[in-house]
């Protein structure tokens, strides 16, 4: 044994090391360093025959046979030369911060023992608070690149499952929607379903460049080899299914020119691949290619388990822990549960990465803001039950603020969003698809400003009655709509009143003189007076000055920051104001100006924006339109619905959507949601209780 007493103060992380030891000796060694520094080391204990240790997981064995085989694994790991040492770090870990210790297995025929089953005096010492542990080699430096501004962009892999796993696979799906979707803006989550080839997969990542990827399937060994493969997509119909190997993680990331932080095979190891292929293949695979973690499982988990650790994995991912304490605190949840004992051991945790620094994602809030605004704003809050439409939010997001680097798509600062029913529903959701992208912007460092164009103006006491109808605004009641909304302490970001000083000034000014002033005006408050239209101007100038004035008052408000206005329902506006007005001096210059920090979006059903909307702009206009939902995606997202009111489904809720289901036609609308709300218990009582 090397020479070395314990050190006084707790190192922030161990590591333990198991070497074969080199030739012509036999046997293993094991080292004990302390932040990188070896402080001692000593011969591997007797494992005995390990055929059973790796069989601990198989169905029948029981309880107490896992409890011995982590007793023969701790006794040979840390019961001897190595004793005093841990029980230093113990009693040091117990009154401080918890102890981070790294398993660095280096022989191939020892990874696939269950290290995870460590147990000593009757204490599994990988369900310890004070004690956080992972496999995997020492950490890489952190990346010089600059962190990513969020949100979290999550690919889930739904690969092919049997018949008789698909709805637990659509359960698992759902419990991650529920987990990672209920804090509107921090993720984003798209939906895979069985990629035929290794090349669509690699090119769907290519086009998200997901932080994680996440595999919902069945694993089995590689016909002949033994060695595991990831189905895909299953043969069917006389078509060749589709898989992926240990040798093909190189090929996709090849393909995909890009590299997940985590990647999460969450998949049962139908056939019984051998345990040491997923940690020291597959796993290690991902991790050779540039993933900085995997955590993946080393056994075959039961369906009803994998949903029960994707559900508390990404609640706790989603509260920005650490990922080693997300899987810490993952094993105590599946400890608690009665059913599948021993699934608490099953996941494994590789890194290359320190656990803190292996999803390096920020959100950057604008000046004077906090997370406790969206709270108080009730359009953010209520996104907690807005399902699907993944393709139209990553479109309309990465239309104005495109989060991948150059090189990448133009981005437009004019953003439309349309809409139209099939079934003739008044809503398709277009609100909905604004507020997340809002709220998205917001944690991007964007000023945002939501304007619902069918709020009536509210001028000051005693001045002329110049608001018109809701439905039917002129170009200045838009105007004024705006500065009222953008100044009210409901945004989320509030603008300061002061900032429209100016336009006050040119706006009192040329309601009703025929040229511009000739000098500078000094802030002034709205008079309200009506536009003159009597007053002769052919070329309209009077009209270009007032909204000159206004996008001024807007681009310096923020400080050169961004500033998103959305101005939602503006099928209120008159098609003419629109048209010959706000178009041609409000919309256009911003579209056409994209070096400026304005952006603006407008939303209102596609016949109108087709209508005012001119095709020779196209090119400059970003453009999203949704619609009702198709009914073939009705158990997926329903299910999700229930799991963003926090409600876990049983049997009758299933049967009864099944009968919902069974009714529809090929679309079903938005409003169906609201609809199912009312009729199923679970679902109104949460409602009622607030999502919070």
């Amino acid at each position: 044994m090397t020479d070395g007493t314990p050190e006084a103060v707790a190192p922030a992380e161990v590591a333990l090391r198991v070497l074969a030891n080199p030739a012509p000796a036999s046997g293993y060694s094991v080292q004990l360093l302390m932040d990188g520094t070896l402080t001692a080391s000593a011969p591997l204990g007797e494992l005995g025959s390990t055929e059973g240790l790796t069989k601990v997981f198989d169905r029948g064995v029981g309880d107490r046979d896992r409890e011995q085989a982590g007793e023969r694994l701790y006794a040979a790991l840390l019961g001897g030369e190595l004793a005093a040492h841990w029980a230093e770090l113990r009693r040091h870990a117990a009154a401080g911060p918890p102890l981070r210790v790294r398993i660095e297995i280096d022989p191939p025929e020892l990874r696939s023992l269950p290290w995870e089953l460590l147990r000593h005096q009757d204490q599994w010492l990988w369900r310890r608070s004070e004690l956080r542990w992972r496999r995997g080699c020492p950490d890489d430096p952190p990346s010089a690149e600059p962190r990513e501004l969020g949100p979290l962009r999550v690919l889930v892999v739904v690969c092919s499952p049997p018949q008789d796993d698909r709805l637990l696979a659509e359960q698992e799906l759902a419990a991650l929607s529920g987990a990672l979707e209920r804090s509107p803006g921090r993720t984003y989550l798209e939906v895979l379903d069985a990629p035929s080839d290794v090349t669509e997969l690699g090119l769907h990542i290519k086009g998200l460049r997901p932080h994680i990827v996440h595999f919902i399937g069945h694993g089995m060994p590689r016909p002949g080899a033994g060695s595991p493969v990831l189905v895909l997509a299953a043969a069917r119909d006389g078509s060749e299914g589709a898989e992926l190997t240990a040798e093909g993680v190189a090929d996709l990331a090849n393909i995909a020119d890009w590299t997940p932080m985590l990647v999460v095979l969450n998949a049962c190891h139908a056939g019984k691949a051998d345990p040491a292929d997923w940690i020291g293949g597959m796993a290690q695979a991902f991790l050779d290619a540039g993933t900085r973690a995997v955590v993946s499982m080393q056994g075959d988990i039961a369906s009803d388990a994998a949903v029960a650790f994707s559900t508390k994995f990404y609640e706790q991912l989603g509260s920005s822990h650490p990922l080693d304490k997300a899987v810490a605190d993952t094993r105590s949840h599946l400890a608690g549960l009665a059913r599948n004992p021993g699934s608490w051991a099953l996941p494994v945790l590789l890194t290359r990465y320190a656990p803190g620094q292996v999803l390096s994602i920020d959100c950057v809030l604008p000046p004077d803001s906090s997370l406790r605004d969206i709270d108080h704003c009730k359009q953010y809050v209520e996104l907690e039950r807005f399902v699907g439409r993944s393709g139209e939010r990553r479109e309309a997001w990465w239309t104005l603020d495109n989060p991948i680097p150059a090189p990448r798509e133009r981005e437009r600062p004019v953003l439309a969003i349309g809409g139209y029913s099939q079934t003739n529903s008044p809503k398709t959701g277009k609100t909905w698809l604004t507020n997340w992208c809002l709220i998205t912007w917001f944690l991007r460092g964007h000023h945002v400003v939501s304007v619902n164009l069918n709020t009536p103006l509210s001028p000051p006491p005693g001045t002329p009655a110049v608001n018109p109808p809701a439905r039917n605004k002129d170009w200045l009641s838009v105007l004024r709509l705006i500065r009222q909304e953008a100044t009210s302490p409901e945004q989320l970001c509030r603008l300061p009143e002061t900032a429209f000083g100016t336009f006050n000034a040119v706006l009192n000014h040329l309601t009703g003189a025929a040229t511009p002033p000739s000098g500078d005006l000094l802030p002034a408050e709205d008079e309200w007076r009506p536009f003159d239209d009597e007053i002769a101007d052919p070329y309209d100038k009077r009209k270009e000055g007032i909204i000159e004035a206004f996008l001024d008052a807007l681009r310096t408000s923020t400080g050169g920051r961004p500033l998103v206005v959305a101005l939602d329902h503006a099928e209120s506006i008159m098609p003419g104001a629109f048209t010959d007005v706000l178009y041609k001096w409000l919309v256009r210059p911003i579209a056409y100006n994209d070096a400026s920090s304005l952006r603006l979006i407008v939303v209102a059903p596609d016949p109108w924006l087709n209508g005012v909307l001119p095709d020779a702009d196209s090119h400059m206009l970003g453009r999203v339109s949704v619609c009702d939902f198709d009914s073939a995606q009705f158990m997926r997202l329903t299910r999700a619905y229930g799991r963003r009111l926090g409600v876990v489904p049983d049997d009758g809720i299933e049967q009864f959507l099944e009968n919902v289901h069974g009714l529809q036609g090929p679309y079903f609308g938005v409003e169906i949601f609201d609809y199912l709300t009312g009729i199923v218990p679970a679902w109104r009582r949460a409602k009622a209780q607030g999502l919070r």
